[in-house]
């Protein structure tokens, strides 16, 4: 009998979990968080507005684990691994043996280098239930808060913290919010919502310092600007790093991620690594990074489950640049490419003021990239034409009409393929 041990109960771990067990009914999985819970992190915020509650959260079935005999053995983490034994100690002192082992550990959200950040008693990040908790508890001893970083976990902090009657004030190195997701005339639309809702927005700009009074508690922020932003918590979003600290001393090889081939073998056999705590080779780009989404975690580890079951699979569509959000009621998606990186491309705009804003960026008669925002009925086969790069030369005139129809070609299994 194989002996599997997951580490990481999130999408990734998950995932891998039911691939082994499809593939091998007898063997004894082990699965091994750090999480007292199995939930999204992706729906944390709507914990924070009040949206949902922490079980409202949870994306497994209530008895999963029982259901598909797995040992959970949650409120622990790794702190050492021996390849040449085939062990991993845990944080509990317990030693747990394992023929194949699936790292999926995830990331952990980093302080940038801001002069007292690290000992302000009411300054947080955003990337596990337990964060989420101390938001929710902090914000009700203060009506001000401010975010460092206006990339999507900063604007679903900021915009939840809004929704539960705290001003906030949102501080972001780039000229607009979602630098990464939306071009400047999306980014206008949500930039106008929000400030309906108490927040504003300070732009080309970051914290010089946290300032705290003689207890360590938040008063507000300096700027490098010399301006200051008065608030009695501050929510950091500036990035995360891959939990790999039990990998040193051994000869698991890490780049920015644990490093992992198509089959998301690491360089030792019989290690795996999947989800935010690897980088792999991400579709769109043709290039090896970090591919931290949640339906890149959820492939990658059904990849390594299959793989470790001994059913060989590749990991193919590991498409990374795909991002959707909503705030306040008005929805986003954003595929590829957001801004034309130079001169060979073509821009096309759809826009109707606050009924709509279509962009798609075209190069070669291939679609680069999209943004679709308020209508994004759209998404899914702009989406699929970013993916694939599939040439819709002669169609361009009406790019924002396209359906699979146009493309409609099938196998003579009846499974549908881009002619």
């Amino acid at each position: 009998m194989s002996k599997y041990l997951i580490l990481g109960a999130s999408a990734a771990g998950i995932s891998a979990a039911r691939a082994i067990r499809e593939q091998d009914g007898g063997g004894e999985i082990t699965v091994i968080s750090k999480d007292e819970r199995v939930y999204s992190r992706c729906m944390l915020h709507y914990i924070i507005g009040g949206q949902r509650s922490e079980d409202e959260t949870r994306f497994i079935e209530d008895d999963f684990f029982e259901q598909h005999n797995i040992r959970w053995l949650p409120g622990r983490e790794a702190v050492k691994l021996d390849s040449a034994g085939k062990k991993v100690q845990l944080s509990d002192g317990e030693t747990h043996r394992y023929d194949q082992l699936l790292i999926a550990t995830g990331a952990s959200s980093v302080l940038p280098p801001v002069e007292n950040l690290g000992r302000g008693k009411q300054v947080r990040s955003l990337r596990n239930l337990e964060d989420a908790r101390d938001i929710i508890r902090l914000s009700g001893g203060t009506d001000t808060v401010a975010v460092i970083g206006a990339g999507l976990v900063g604007m679903d902090a900021a915009c939840a913290l809004a929704q539960r009657g705290v001003k906030v004030t949102v501080v972001e190195v780039a000229g607009h919010i979602l630098p990464l997701q939306l071009d400047q005339r999306a980014a206008a639309s949500y930039e106008r919502l929000c400030k309906k809702h108490n927040m504003e927005f300070i732009f080309n700009d970051m914290v010089a310092s946290v300032v705290l009074d003689e207890d360590d508690n938040v008063q507000g922020l300096k700027l490098k600007s010399g301006g200051t932003v008065p608030c009695g918590m501050v929510v950091v979003a500036a990035g995360v790093k891959p939990n790999i600290d039990f990998l040193r001393d051994t000869p698991v090889d890490t780049g920015r991620g644990i490093k992992v081939n198509e089959q998301q073998q690491t360089s030792v056999a019989g290690i795996y690594a999947a989800g935010d705590v690897c980088e792999s080779l991400e579709s769109f780009t043709g290039q090896v990074m970090p591919t931290p989404v949640w339906p890149s975690a959820v492939r990658q580890g059904w990849v390594a489950g299959s793989n470790m079951a001994g059913r060989p699979v590749r990991l193919e569509d590991n498409f990374a640049f795909q991002n959707s959000m909503t705030f306040f009621g008005l929805s986003s998606v954003s595929f590829g490419t957001i801004n034309p990186p130079g001169e060979s491309f073509r821009v096309l705009v759809d826009d109707r003021g606050d009924a709509g804003y279509k962009k798609v960026i075209l190069q070669d008669g291939r679609i680069k990239g999209a943004i679709l925002q308020g209508d994004i009925s759209a998404a899914g086969i702009l989406g699929a034409l970013v993916k694939k790069g599939i040439n819709i030369s002669g169609l361009e005139n009406r790019v924002f009409e396209l359906s699979y129809a146009d493309f409609f070609a099938q196998k003579e299994n009846g499974e549908f393929y881009f002619k």
